[in-house]
């Protein structure tokens, strides 16, 4: 940090960076973008100098429209164009840096402080670049194995980060990966049940989309119908239930909510030492809320691969994949059932046997990762008939168009 930094005198910090936050073609904040003051420029160029001009053909248009066409021709020729092919070059270059090969960084084991790189232990003169080690983590010890794989897969990313900055994305990440998949069990569990408690989730599909703080509204919602009937999800109601020396898992989660927002509008850390500081302080409320969550290990997910039925036993021979744990690929497991169940579904195994997870998670073909991705329902548009899922593992959006039909089912009880 700078001598002045601690000063009450001192000028605020310019605000961060961010690379085409303004209608996906300029930088953030505006008046530090080039290519902004290049199209304002050629706004007012254009504006002063085509009105005045003399018209060297006569146009079958009235003289304003022809002059506000010109204007936006220009203005789009030599002002949004270079920008738009700004943003070219600069996805062109992230995918070539994501398919760089990477050094392959040991993960840390969950119980264990992550240790400093090396280069940062071979220069002791610059104090200001070294990181100090980041709280001792007391992560369930198997929860990479045990939780919902969206959960283990988003842990693996947090042990494996490199460095504090990536550690506290990763944990930022986890959080609302969390928060999703306990959300979409539950609400899969209580749409088999009878329950009708979807409407916010309903809403928020055909409006702005699922959100982190549509999914803690909504489980902070359900709290009366947890403490009022404890037994119809399992757990449930230990998770929600708020003490005054233990919180519940809303309260954890609202945390890491807060401060995910805090990031997305320019207060990153800006320094190793501040983001150890800040991944210490969310790792607790991580913690806190993995424990509340374990229920989650008594209902594991499952991809169905084939659906047998046997006339003689009158039941059915499913073949699923255990979707539990970080690996990507999942073990096959046989079951017997008295009711047939969807094929290239995900399913919850219940107390009561399998209970589909559609329409709030599917197995969906991402165009930009070229595979099969594991993603949830984003938003919903009864206009044009197309859904959106994103993919818990990269965020992607995907089109479903199938989907919309089954989120409309949903149930919409206003009040």
């Amino acid at each position: 940090m700078h001598g002045n930094a601690a000063s009450s005198l001192a000028p605020p910090p310019p605000f961060p960076k961010r690379r085409n936050a303004v209608l996906r073609l300029y930088d953030a904040p505006l008046y530090r973008d080039g290519a902004f003051w290049n199209t304002v420029v050629w706004v007012l160029i254009s504006g002063i100098s085509i009105p005045t001009a003399q018209p060297t053909e006569p146009s079958k248009l009235p003289p304003w429209l022809d002059n506000l066409l010109a204007i936006i021709a220009m203005v789009v020729i030599f002002g949004v164009v270079p920008a738009w092919i700004r943003l070219l070059i600069r996805r062109r270059r992230w995918r070539k840096r994501l398919q760089q090969p990477r050094p392959e960084v040991p993960p840390a084991p969950l119980h264990a402080a992550p240790v400093a790189p090396a280069l940062r232990v071979s220069a002791p003169h610059r104090a200001d670049h070294a990181t100090p080690p980041s709280a001792p983590s007391a992560l369930p010890a198997d929860a990479r194995n045990t939780f919902p794989h969206p959960i283990a897969r988003a842990l693996r990313s947090l042990h494996q980060a490199p460095t504090d900055k990536d550690r506290y994305e990763a944990l930022l990440d986890a959080a609302e990966i969390l928060a999703i998949t306990l959300s979409v069990t539950v609400a899969a569990l209580l749409q088999e049940a009878g329950q009708r408690n979807l409407s916010l989730l309903r809403r928020a599909y055909f409006g702005k989309g699922a959100m982190f703080g549509t999914w803690t509204t909504w489980l902070k919602e359900l709290q009366p119908l947890a403490a009022a009937q404890p037994d119809l999800v399992a757990g449930l109601h230990l998770a929600l239930g708020d003490g005054p020396d233990d919180p519940g898992i809303v309260t954890h989660l609202n945390a890491l909510r807060e401060e995910r927002n805090r990031a997305a509008h320019g207060n990153k850390p800006k320094s190793q030492p501040e983001s150890a500081l800040r991944v210490a302080e969310g790792t607790h409320h991580l913690e806190r809320a993995l424990a509340k969550a374990e229920f989650l290990k008594a209902t594991p997910w499952l991809f169905t691969v084939s659906c047998v039925y046997h006339p003689r036993s009158r039941d059915f021979e499913v073949v699923a994949q255990d979707a539990t744990g970080d690996h990507p690929d999942f073990e096959r497991r046989t079951f017997t059932w008295e009711h047939p169940v969807g094929i290239d579904m995900f399913y919850v195994h219940g107390p009561e046997g399998p209970v589909p997870l559609s329409p709030f998670v599917a197995d969906l073909f991402c165009p930009q990762c070229r595979q099969m991705e594991v993603s949830y329902a984003y938003k919903a548009s009864k206009g044009n008939r197309v859904a959106t899922f994103k993919s818990f593992g990269r965020g992607h959006d995907i089109a479903a168009p199938h989907m919309v039909d089954d989120l409309l089912s949903l149930p919409d009880q206003r009040g």
